[in-house]
């Protein structure tokens, strides 16, 4: 009787392994990229090349988000995040057209801006970053997103987190830090103050001026106290 079982159970497996071997090549192909994925990435990629190309004649940097192609690249990087991942993971180019890439995520919230720089974190820590490419994508040229909202938990509780890796950059724990104290939104503040409250003839608001008078005091000597 036990090797009847035993036969009847050989018998069974072997009935069902086709069957078993399907079930797990769908399973393996449901891992790997479709084609409707790899078609999105390579417009993707030649998007970026677009840009690259259009900024061939482009003078200094503070032009380039006025240029339509860059400007239709950035209206989606929310959901371009993954695409910019896998392009900076991926790419032998260097230099502009991973510029543009990293860039183009400025419009980018503060829950897609999290999420975007802990994947730059991961490339960082696989050595697939270049040069200064964390530190840009930390700090946008384009957006004052993260001077504006450095008070915000997530954004403090990343960059706490950052500044305790041992592989992290000094510079970019330098602009980690310039960030987290607040003192790159004091430093804009005192900007605005100059542009708009140092001339009277050109003095929009006086209470405006004392609000941005106030913000600067106030974060400037929480910066002095705790950092």
């Amino acid at each position: 009787m036990p090797r009847f079982i035993l036969y009847f159970l050989l018998s069974l497996g072997c009935a069902f392994a086709p069957c078993l071997n399907v079930a797990s090549a769908a399973s393996n192909g449901s891992e790997t990229s479709s084609p409707l994925d790899d078609d999105k990435y390579q417009a993707y990629v030649e998007k970026i090349a677009q840009v690259a190309r259009d900024t061939a004649d482009i003078i200094t940097p503070k032009d380039l988000p006025y240029l339509k192609s860059f400007q239709e690249l950035a209206a989606v990087g929310t959901e371009n995040i993954d695409l910019c991942i896998r392009y900076l993971a991926e790419s032998k180019e260097t230099g502009r057209q991973r510029w543009v890439a990293i860039n183009s995520m400025h419009t980018l919230d503060v829950d897609h801006y999290v999420v975007f720089v802990r994947k730059l974190v991961k490339l960082h820590h696989s050595g697939l970053l270049f040069g200064n490419e964390l530190d840009t994508g930390i700090y946008y040229r384009y957006s004052d997103l993260v001077i504006e909202q450095y008070q915000n938990p997530k954004i403090q509780a990343l960059f706490k987190e950052m500044a305790t890796q041992d592989d992290i950059p000094p510079d970019v724990k330098a602009s980690i830090r310039y960030i987290r104290s607040g003192e790159g939104f004091a430093r804009k503040r005192r900007n605005d103050f100059d542009r708009e409250c140092t001339r009277w003839s050109e003095m929009r608001s006086i209470s405006a001026c004392v609000s941005l008078a106030t913000q600067i005091l106030r974060v400037s000597a929480v910066s002095w106290v705790t950092w």
